[in-house]
This record gives structure tokens, C-alpha cells and sequence, in this order.
């Protein structure tokens, strides 16, 4: 079976590599290229814990991306150095819907998931009803500490901020059986299946990680209406992430769920303007 749409629950149009930098609005336009080719109906794009020549601002891709029912927003939280997020803007830019979430990148900006300094975030979170998602588990820069993204300090958050939806991105990895518990004891935390590999995955990998991921299933007993589909493009390659989806063992009604409903009412994407892809989404050989 194929989903009826696929929503791509994380994707960044950051530059990681000097030798292909490029202005942001080529990146949008190879990001939209690919959701055409693979068959994404709407993709969520999240900005950095920093602001370079490589990571875009916020403002940056509102003027980018705001006349595009395709795309929605998420911030990256700048929390720790010089120049940090103002939380005034951040509110009024939550309050006008031009985001519809907060990406906190702990280890990336050396704070812990449960730093207490984050009580206003994640107050601003709930009294707006937007999604905090986490960077969780293993992460792209040597410089980070890992040991503040473990899964199991979402627990938590979760618990002290019960009215606040949070995502685990990336499922704590590797740590995975971790943050399966972390989201069956509550109701409150999501997670996406994104950035699991860098590029393409090899045969050994692909096997291990959905391995890992169908006991996560399995101990979870209801993952659909927690789990949600994202790739971490440019970092990761699509297709080889639609075929890692198929090979979950999903029934079909999870399989909807996690491709895109619980994506839909998490960051409010209007059905509506979701289109079907042309041949259901399928991943092509």
C-alpha cells in the first residue's frame, strides 16, 4: 500500500559542504525539484541554532518560502553565545503563523534538554499550541556533546510541561530503545525518523536501522499516532528514506498515520492543499 500524501517532517536548506555552496533560494528551488520527483506533498523546513553564510535566517526564508502552501516553518532556537533568538520576535512571528514550531539543537549549542533557562520557550510553546522539536541522539558536529541530547531528558520536559507537544528528532539515535520508552509513557512526545544516515544508506546499515526501528514499533504498540516520517534532506538523500518507510511494516492505517496525519495536526497543515503524488508516493528503483 501507499500512503494518500507524504509529508517530509524535517528538511533544512542549509549549505553543509563549501564546495557546493549556494544562495538560498537554489536550495529551495533543487528542495521543491526533489519533492516533485519522490512525491512529498509538503515538507517542514527548519532553520539553524546559528545565522552564517551557510545557515539562513529565519527572515530570510519567510521572504523565500511564505508565498509556498508547500513549505511551513520551524525556528531554530539560538540560546547560547552572543547573539541569541529574541523571544519577543519569536512570539510574534508564532502569533501571525509565519512559524509553526521551535527546533531546540541541544549538544549543537552546549545546553541540556531540560536546561531550566528554556521555562519561557517552552510556556511561549504551549500558549500558542506549536511543537517543540529536540535535536536528539547523535549529532553532525564533533564540537557537540551528545550526552545533553539524550533522549531521556525529554522525559523531563514532558512531564514538567504536560500542555507542550515536543518531537524527538532523529529517535534519540542510537539510543533508541530509550526514547521508545520515552514516548510510550507519554502522550505528549513525537518523534520523526529523520537523519538516521548521511547521503545514502549502505545495504548492512539500512538493515540494522529498520531492525532498530520495527522493535521500536513493536514496544511502542501504537506508533502511528506518535511516529512521523522526515528525511533530514540535504544531509540525507529522499529516496532511499521513502524506501526505508516502506520496509517498516507499517499496517495501513499506521502507515497513513505515520506518512503524514500526525505531521498534519501536529504542525496544522490544511489537508486541502496537500496533492496526491502521481503513483502514490512510491519509491521508484
Amino acid at each position: 500500500m501507499q500512503p494518500r500524501f507524504l509529508i517530509d517532517a524535517h528538511v533544512h536548506l542549509n549549505n553543509y559542504h563549501e564546495a557546493t555552496r549556494r544562495p538560498t533560494v537554489e536550495n529551495a528551488n533543487e528542495l521543491f525539484a526533489k519533492m516533485d520527483e519522490i512525491g512529498i506533498a509538503h515538507a517542514v523546513v527548519i532553520t539553524s541554532y546559528k545565522v552564517d553564510l551557510d545557515r539562513p535566517s529565519v527572515e530570510e526564508l519567510l521572504e523565500i518560502l511564505s508565498a509556498d502552501s508547500r513549505v511551513t516553518l520551524v525556528e531554530g532556537l539560538r540560546w547560547r553565545g552572543e547573539v541569541r533568538t529574541d523571544l519577543f520576535s519569536l512570539e510574534e512571528r508564532i502569533r501571525d503563523g509565519a512559524i509553526q514550531g521551535i527546533k531546540l539543537y541541544p549538544g549543537y549549542d552546549h545546553y541540556p534538554i531540560n536546561d531550566p533557562s528554556l521555562e519561557t520557550v517552552f510556556r511561549i510553546a504551549a500558549k500558542h499550541d506549536v511543537p517543540v522539536m529536540i535535536h536528539t541522539g547523535d549529532t553532525y558536529s564533533k564540537t557537540a556533546k551528545v550526552r545533553m541530547a539524550h533522549p531521556l531528558l525529554v522525559d523531563d520536559v514532558a512531564v514538567d510541561y504536560p500542555d507542550v507537544r515536543f518531537v524527538m528528532c532523529h529517535l534519540g539515535n542510537p539510543w533508541f530503545q530509550d526514547a521508545a520508552e520515552v514516548l510510550y509513557k507519554n502522550d505528549n512526545v513525537f518523534a520523526d525518523i529523520s537523519g538516521l544516515t548521511l547521503g545514502d544508506f549502505t545495504y548492512d546499515f539500512e538493515r540494522y536501522v529498520a531492525m532498530r526501528l520495527k522493535d521500536m514499533i513493536t514496544y511502542m504498540g501504537d506508533p502511528g499516532s506518535q511516529l512521523m516520517y522526515g528525511s533530514d534532506w540535504p544531509l540525507v538523500n529522499m529516496k532511499p528514506y521513502v524506501k526505508l518507510l516502506h520496509e517498516l511494516d507499517f499496517t495501513d492505517e499506521q502507515l497513513e498515520n505515520v506518512a503524514w496525519r500526525t505531521a498534519a495536526k501536529l504542525f496544522k497543515i490544511d489537508e486541502a492543499t496537500l496533492v496526491a503524488p502521481e503513483g502514490g508516493g512510491a519509491p521508484s528503483e
